[in-house]
This record gives C-alpha cells, sequence and structure tokens, in this order.
C-alpha cells in the first residue's frame, strides 16, 4: 500500500514538473522571439538616417608628391560649421568651395572637427556620434585629383550610411574615419556652391 502511494506521488511530482517545465518554454519562447524581432528591427533600421552630421572646426589639404601626406596646408577661405555629409555630393550642395589649392594634386583633405558631432534617425532622434581622432588628427577624405593653382573647386563626399555608420548596438554610433571624395572645378570664384559648369576629377 505505502509503495504504492510512493509511485503515485512521485507520478504526481513528475506530471506537475512536466507541466511546469512546458509553460516555463511557452513563456520563454516568445520572450527570446520578440527580442530577436527587436534586435531584428533595430538593424535593419540602422541603416535609415536622415542626416550624418559633423562639426567642422577646420579644413586641411595634402598635396605631397608621394603617399606619405606628412604636410598639411588649412584652408582659410572655407567657413567652420555643421555639414550634413547625405547632403554633400553634388554641385548645389558641396561638402565646401575653396580656391586654396595649389597647382598639383590633392592627395587628401582632413576635416578637424568640434563636439557638435550628430547622427539623426529615422524617427527624427538625435543622438551624438562618435568620430574617432576627429578632433585631432582629422576626418580623412581620399581625393587624389590634380588641380590648378588659384581656381575655384567644390569638394564633394558622398558616404553610405549602411557601410560608413556603425550602429554599435549600445544606442552609440560611430562614423568610420576615412571617407571618398571628389573635386569639380567651377566656373565662377565666387565661393558659392550653385548649379555652375564644372569639371569633376577623381
Amino acid at each position: 500500500m505505502k509503495t504504492h502511494l510512493l509511485c503515485s506521488g512521485l507520478l504526481t511530482a513528475a506530471v506537475f514538473l512536466t507541466s511546469c517545465e512546458d509553460a516555463l518554454k511557452d513563456v520563454a519562447a516568445p520572450a527570446a522571439q520578440t527580442t530577436a524581432q527587436d534586435a531584428k528591427k533595430e538593424k535593419e533600421s540602422a541603416g535609415a538616417y536622415q542626416a550624418v552630421s559633423v562639426d567642422i572646426q577646420r579644413i586641411e589639404v595634402s598635396q605631397d608628391a608621394d603617399e606619405r601626406t606628412l604636410s598639411w596646408t588649412t584652408l582659410t577661405d572655407v567657413q567652420p560649421g555643421v555639414r550634413n555629409l547625405l547632403n554633400s555630393a553634388t554641385l548645389a550642395s558641396p561638402l565646401f568651395t575653396t580656391s586654396g589649392f595649389q597647382a598639383g594634386t590633392v592627395k587628401q583633405v582632413r576635416l578637424v572637427l568640434g563636439a557638435n558631432n550628430t547622427i539623426t534617425l529615422s524617427n527624427g532622434r538625435v543622438v551624438a556620434l562618435d568620430t574617432p581622432s576627429g578632433s585631432t588628427s582629422g576626418l580623412k577624405v581620399k581625393v587624389n585629383a590634380r588641380v590648378g593653382g588659384g581656381l575655384q573647386y567644390a569638394v564633394l563626399v558622398g558616404i553610405d550610411p549602411n557601410w560608413q555608420v556603425v550602429a554599435k548596438g549600445n544606442g552609440t554610433y560611430g562614423l568610420k574615419p576615412v571617407l571618398e571624395g571628389y573635386v569639380a572645378q567651377t566656373s565662377t570664384g565666387n565661393g558659392g556652391g550653385g548649379e555652375t559648369e564644372a569639371r569633376t576629377q577623381r
């Protein structure tokens, strides 16, 4: 009799434990699925940005004959300010214009940045943008284009935010430190960025 009661008790306990385990799985599965879906949404929306804005304090150019880019000259005719890199790839809206290049080859341009670097997400929320070495060695723009001295040029930068903006997963965002740039010789010398006849070089 005691053996029968003991077996019945063990069987009841086993059924109860199994039921509890199944219930926990039922609760955990939707939670895990929701977390995975949230992560997927975050990843998918990471490339949807309204603006990638950098706070340019100073612009320098390297026209070294070799690839060492040891000598940098400040372009004094470019005003500091915040520029949207997503809106800097056309003559109507270049990153900047300058007549400060010397005759030769522009190897690189570097953007020395301030602290007001931000990214505007697809929902309109503005968050800080991490720019490694942006305030010291600058954000590099590779150009490698032949230019004439004393002529007016527009410098254009087009970025792929899905590749160059890094969503770090903790709510912060970073920008890769090297960009690709182009120069376009404009037909005017007034420093504007309007629609002008131009020759684009890479």
